[in-house]
C-alpha cells in the first residue's frame, strides 16, 4: 500500500420479494440511479457494489440501463460485484444447504449478467454464525463484511475496526472486513473533516488502517432521497484526497496481506424474535415444514430445484428482524413469502398420489401438538389453544386467508367469547373485554379425532371459580362448549354445543370470531355481501350490501349467509350458519349477526404507513340458556373460484 490510510468504498441497497413495484421504483430513482451514474463519473474511485437478488430481478426488467452501466464500470474494474443470499436471509435460522443455495444462486446470476464470478459477500444483519466460514467457503468466497457490533460482542474496540480479521470454521476460513458505522455516518456528514482527523491518526500510530465504508447515502440505513448533486459533492470530496489514500477493492488488498488476526464471534440470539412475535414463528415454523416436504421429493431434480427456490422466497431477513412495525407487518412482503411457500408445497404434491388427510403433530415446536387438514383445495392448522384456526391455505390461490400479523393476538379464526348483553362492536373497537370470557385464550381438549371422516372434537370445560385463569370476570366460568370441525375438500363446518352448567339461568352473546387476511380491504378489491335467506350463487345481483358501521367497518343483521369476494385472488369466501336447539325465545335459528371491522398494524415508524392485516368478522348470537340447558350453534366456510 503506497498510503497509510485505505478506504474500501462499498454500495448496497436491498428490497426484499414481494416489496410493491412503487417501492422498487422509488428506491431505483431515489438511491441507485444517482449513485451510480455519479460513480461511473469518477473513475478512480473504486467500489464493492452489493444487490439482493431480488432486487437485481427487477432492475433487470424495469432498468436494464443500469445493467449496462454496471457492465461497464466491472470490465474497467471499477466496481467488485459482492454476492449474497440471493433474498437476503438470516442464515442462522435456515439449514446448510439453504445457505450454499441462497449464495450460489446469486453468484450464478452475476456470473451470467456480468461474466465474472465474485470472490465477496455482503451479509446482512443477524446472518452470521460460526459454521458461516466453512459455508463461505465452499461457495469459493474469500472474504465478507460484517456489521460492527460482532466485533463489539468479541472483544474489538473501536480502534481495532480498521483492519481486516480471518474466521476460521472446520480449518476453512474467510477473511472479514469491518464495517464501522460511525466512521461511515461522520464521513458521510464532513468528508474533509473525518478523513483529515483519520489521517492523522493513523500518522501518529505508525499504523496502516483499511476502512470499509458504506455510507448511509450509498444504502438503505438513509430514507432520505440522494440527488445526483449530493452524491457528486460526496465523490469529489474523496477525490481530492486521491494523493493521500488509498481507494482500492479487497479482492487487491487480499493478496497484499501478510497477516490478519483470528477472530471468533460470539452467537447472537437470532431465534428470540420467533418467541418475542408469534407471527415469525408461524412462517419459521411454516418453512421448516415445506423444506421437510421438499426434502422427500426423489427423482425429480429440476422439480425439486424448483421447490427450494420458492422456499427460498420466503427466507429473507426483513421477515424475521427488527421491530414489530417491520417486514413481517407488510402485508404485500408477508404475503409473497406464504405464497412462495404454498407454490413449494403444491410442487411436492405433483408427483405423488395425493389423499386428504388429517394428521397431529407440534407444527410450531411449542411441545404441543397441532392438527392439519389437507386435501387438495385446503389446509388448515388447529390449535388447542382456543381449538381455533391459525393457518387456512386456499391451493388453488396459494393464499393464507389467517397469515395476517398478529394484532394483540388476533390473527385466529373460530377463536371465541361469550360476553354480556350490552357488549358491542365499540367494545371491540375500544378492546374493552371487561366481563367477557375469552374462550379464545384458553386450552381445549382434544376429544375424539376421526381420520376417515375428517372430523375433530375439543371440549372447553366449565369452570369453578377456584380455577378460572381469566383476567376478567368469571361471570360465564360456568359455561362449556363442545366444539367439532368436519372438513371437506374446499369447507370447513364448526359446530357448538354450548351448555350452561350452573343452576341459573344465564343471558349472553356468544361470539366466534374469525381474522380473514385479504391483499387488502379496499372496497374495489373486497366486495362484502349478505343474504337474508339463502340462496343460489346463480342470484348475485339479489344480494344485500351490508350498511357501514358508526366509526368505519360493516354491520350486518339477520343473515343466513356471507359473500367476501376477494377480487385479487378471484375468489369467494361464503360464510353461512344454523343453529340448531335451545336457542334464545325469538331469534330465528337460521339466521346470524355479524361486525367486521378492518384491523391494521398502527402506523410504521418509517413508511408513516398503517398496514391492513386482516378482515375482523365477529359473528354474535344473542343467547338466554336456562340452567342445565345448552344451544348447538353450526357454521360453515366454503370456498369458490
Amino acid at each position: 500500500m503506497s498510503a497509510a490510510v485505505t478506504i474500501i468504498l462499498g454500495i448496497h441497497y436491498h428490497l426484499p420479494n414481494g416489496a410493491d413495484d412503487s417501492a422498487f421504483e422509488r428506491l431505483y430513482s431515489d438511491k441507485i440511479r444517482p449513485a451510480l451514474s455519479t460513480l461511473y463519473k469518477f473513475p478512480k474511485i473504486p467500489a464493492v457494489l452489493h444487490f439482493s437478488g431480488s432486487l437485481w430481478y427487477w432492475i433487470e426488467r424495469n432498468h436494464s440501463e443500469i445493467f449496462m452501466l454496471t457492465a461497464d464500470m466491472v470490465r474497467r474494474k471499477q466496481l467488485e460485484l459482492l454476492t449474497g443470499g440471493f433474498y437476503e436471509p438470516v442464515m442462522p435460522l435456515i439449514s446448510y444447504k439453504d445457505r450454499l443455495g441462497h449464495i450460489e444462486m446469486l453468484t450464478t446470476y452475476l456470473r451470467k449478467h456480468f461474466g465474472k464470478r465474485t470472490q465477496g459477500c455482503l451479509l446482512p444483519k443477524l446472518a452470521w454464525d460460526s459454521s458461516m466460514p466453512s459455508v463461505l467457503t465452499l461457495c469459493n468466497i474469500t472474504y465478507t463484511f460484517l456489521d460492527e457490533t460482532y466485533f463489539f460482542d468479541a472483544g474489538i474496540k473501536e480502534s481495532g475496526l480498521y483492519e481486516p480479521y480471518i474466521s476460521e470454521d472446520k480449518g476453512k476460513f474467510v477473511t472479514i472486513f469491518p464495517i464501522p458505522t460511525g466512521f461511515n455516518a461522520m464521513l458521510e456528514q464532513n468528508v474533509p473533516g473525518t478523513l483529515d482527523s483519520f489521517l492523522l491518526d493513523a500518522k501518529n500510530n505508525g499504523a496502516e488502517k483499511i476502512v470499509s465504508v458504506f455510507p448511509p447515502c450509498f444504502n438503505n440505513r438513509n430514507p432520505e432521497p440522494l440527488t445526483e448533486t449530493s452524491a457528486h459533492y460526496f465523490l469529489s470530496d474523496l477525490s481530492e484526497y486521491e494523493n493521500k489514500i488509498d481507494f482500492s477493492l479487497p479482492s487487491k488488498l487480499i493478496k497484499n496481506l501478510v497477516s490478519r488476526r483470528k477472530i471468533y464471534f460470539s452467537q447472537k440470539a437470532v431465534k428470540k424474535c420467533l418467541i418475542e412475535y408469534p407471527e415469525k414463528n408461524y412462517l419459521y415454523a411454516k418453512m421448516t415444514f415445506v423444506r421437510a416436504l421438499i426434502d422427500q421429493l426423489r427423482g425429480d431434480k429440476i422439480s425439486k430445484r424448483s421447490a427450494y427456490e420458492e422456499l427460498w422466497k420466503a427466507q429473507n431477513h426483513d421477515l424475521f428482524c427488527g421491530a414489530p412495525q417491520s417486514g413481517i407487518n407488510q402485508a404485500s412482503i408477508r404475503n409473497a413469502a406464504y405464497h412462495a411457500l404454498l407454490d413449494a408445497e403444491k410442487i411436492t404434491r405433483e408427483y405423488k398420489a395425493f389423499l386428504s388427510s388429517l394428521i397431529v403433530f407440534d407444527f410450531n415446536f411449542d411441545g404441543v401438538n397441532e392438527y392439519l387438514f389437507q386435501s387438495e383445495d385446503i389446509n388448515c392448522f388447529i390449535s388447542e389453544t382456543g381449538a381455533s384456526i391459525f393457518e387456512l391455505d386456499y391451493l388453488p390461490r396459494s393464499w393464507n386467508y389467517c397469515g395476517a400479523a398478529s394484532v394483540d393476538g388476533k390473527r385466529y379464526s373460530f377463536s371465541d367469547m361469550i360476553a354480556p348483553p350490552g357488549f358491542s362492536y365499540k367494545s371491540v373497537i375500544n378492546k374493552d373485554y371487561s366481563g367477557a370470557r375469552l374462550c379464545g385464550e384458553e386450552r381445549y381438549e382434544m376429544t375424539a379425532i376421526d381420520r376417515q371422516r375428517h372430523k375433530l372434537s375439543f371440549k372447553l370445560p366449565a369452570l369453578d371459580d377456584s380455577n378460572f385463569l381469566n383476567n376478567f370476570s368469571n361471570t360465564f366460568s360456568n359455561m362449556e362448549i363442545e366444539k367439532s370441525y368436519n372438513f371437506k375438500n374446499d369447507e370447513i363446518s364448526v359446530s357448538y354445543c354450548i351448555t350452561n352448567k350452573s343452576n341459573t339461568k344465564q343471558e349472553f352473546i356468544f361470539i366466534p370470531e374469525l381474522n380473514i387476511s385479504f391483499s387488502n380491504d379496499d372496497e374495489t378489491r373486497l366486495r362484502v355481501y349478505s343474504y337474508n335467506e339463502y340462496e343460489s350463487f346463480s342470484n348475485h345481483s339479489e344480494k344485500m350490501i351490508a350498511p357501514p358501521l358508526e366509526g368505519g367497518g360493516l354491520t350486518i343483521s339477520d343473515a343466513a349467509a356471507i359473500d367476501f369476494q376477494d377480487m385479487d385472488n378471484e375468489v369467494i369466501i361464503n360464510l353461512s350458519a344454523d343453529a340448531l336447539g335451545a336457542d334464545a325465545p325469538g331469534t330465528d335459528a337460521g339466521k346470524f349477526n355479524a361486525w367486521i371491522l378492518s384491523e391494521s398494524s398502527g402506523l410504521d415508524a418509517v413508511s408513516g404507513i398503517d398496514y391492513y392485516q386482516s378482515s375482523r368478522v365477529l359473528i354474535h348470537k344473542r343467547l338466554c340458556l336456562a340452567g342445565g340447558s345448552g344451544s348447538i350453534l353450526k357454521f360453515k366456510l366454503s370456498f369458490y373460484h
